[in-house]
């Protein structure tokens, strides 16, 4: 992992608001962070090939972690200088859905980096709402990592153990970003055998130092899994992940469905006899991220980072198309 370190007092003064008017808080309770890491996600990925419309120019970046750099004349819960991880979504909490803790459900809610400008950036606009404040020495680049890949993996482990028994067979599907940290998660907190699947040896090999009680290629899956995996977690979305999941689940077992691009197509009797369950699942809630941090600075979890400069930018969203690395890339700017 890689560490980042806090701007001292004369760094904080020469990037003052004076200086940089355009960083003045909008509101009396937003916050502009300084930016420390800006995770690098296959949703920016989708962005850039028009898979999810956004308006132009648009600055990148929904995984974030920095220190408070200004704050509005009502803001109470964070103060200049404090390190601080950003949830990934912005609302007032006042709707019906917020008010259940399920914050990616409120209508009118912006998520920096998706239908605002986000944290590819030396400064990233929030509010208070959404800062989860972290210790002076916590590992900020390894921390932005949680907000989004580690909520996720989170949430879709949280649901995976209502269906794991002491010894039953957990499947995750693609050890990348969200992964590698999915195979920490269940070994941390349930009492399941772990098998992780996929079709690079570099992945298999960081599945196993996570944790994984087993790895294999997708090829290898149905002999290394039978028909008895009582929750597979799919962070792959494809068709054949999607195919190779239901086929490997035993009776009452449990689908979530995480990562996308691809369909699901299925016969309804097997469904039913087998009383299989299929889920999607999204971004977790702001409890939960509390929760996964407090894994995290325990050392239950450790995030795989891969720092870039936030100049390199494009070469990391092309690695990551490519493949070319295990773990999340994080940009330093």
């Amino acid at each position: 992992m890689v560490m980042t370190d806090q701007p001292d007092g004369v760094s904080r003064q020469r990037l003052s608001m004076q200086d940089r008017p355009q960083l003045e808080p909008e509101g009396p309770f937003d916050v502009v962070v300084r930016v420390a890491a800006a995770g690098v996600c296959r949703s920016d990925l989708h962005i850039l090939m028009g898979e999810l419309p956004v308006s132009v120019p648009h600055v990148l970046g929904h995984e974030n972690s920095g220190w408070v750099h200004a704050v509005g004349s009502m803001v109470s819960a964070v103060q200049v200088g404090d390190p601080v991880l950003c949830y990934p979504f912005v609302s007032d909490g006042l709707s019906a859905p917020e008010r259940r803790g399920v914050d990616s459900a409120a209508p009118g809610r912006r998520t920096p980096g998706i239908d605002c400008d986000g944290g590819y950036a030396e400064f990233l606009l929030v509010t208070e709402r959404s800062l989860i404040r972290m210790p002076a020495d916590a590992d900020l680049a390894a921390m932005a990592t949680l907000s989004d890949a580690g909520l996720a993996a989170y949430r879709a482990c949280r649901k995976a153990a209502t269906a794991l028994e002491p010894g039953s067979l957990a499947v995750v599907l693609g050890v990348g970003g969200l992964g590698h940290l999915a195979v920490q998660i269940l070994r941390s907190t349930t009492a399941a055998r772990i098998l992780a699947v996929d079709t690079r040896a570099e992945a298999r090999d960081l599945a196993m130092s996570c944790g994984a009680h087993h790895a294999c290629s997708p090829g290898e899956l149905p002999a290394a899994a039978g028909s008895e995996a009582a929750a597979v977690i799919d962070f792959v979305g494809s068709d054949e992940s999607a195919s190779s999941a239901l086929s490997c689940l035993g009776f009452g077992g449990s689908y979530f469905a995480v990562g996308v691009g691809g369909s699901l197509s299925t016969p309804i009797m097997p469904l039913v006899t087998n009383e299989t369950r299929i889920e999607g699942v999204y971004v977790g809630t702001y409890p939960e991220l509390v929760e996964l941090t407090q894994l995290a600075l325990r050392g239950d979890i450790r995030p795989m980072v891969v720092p870039y400069a936030l100049g390199d930018a494009d070469q990391a969203l092309q690695d990551l198309a490519a493949g070319a690395f295990v773990g999340r890339a994080v940009l330093i700017p």
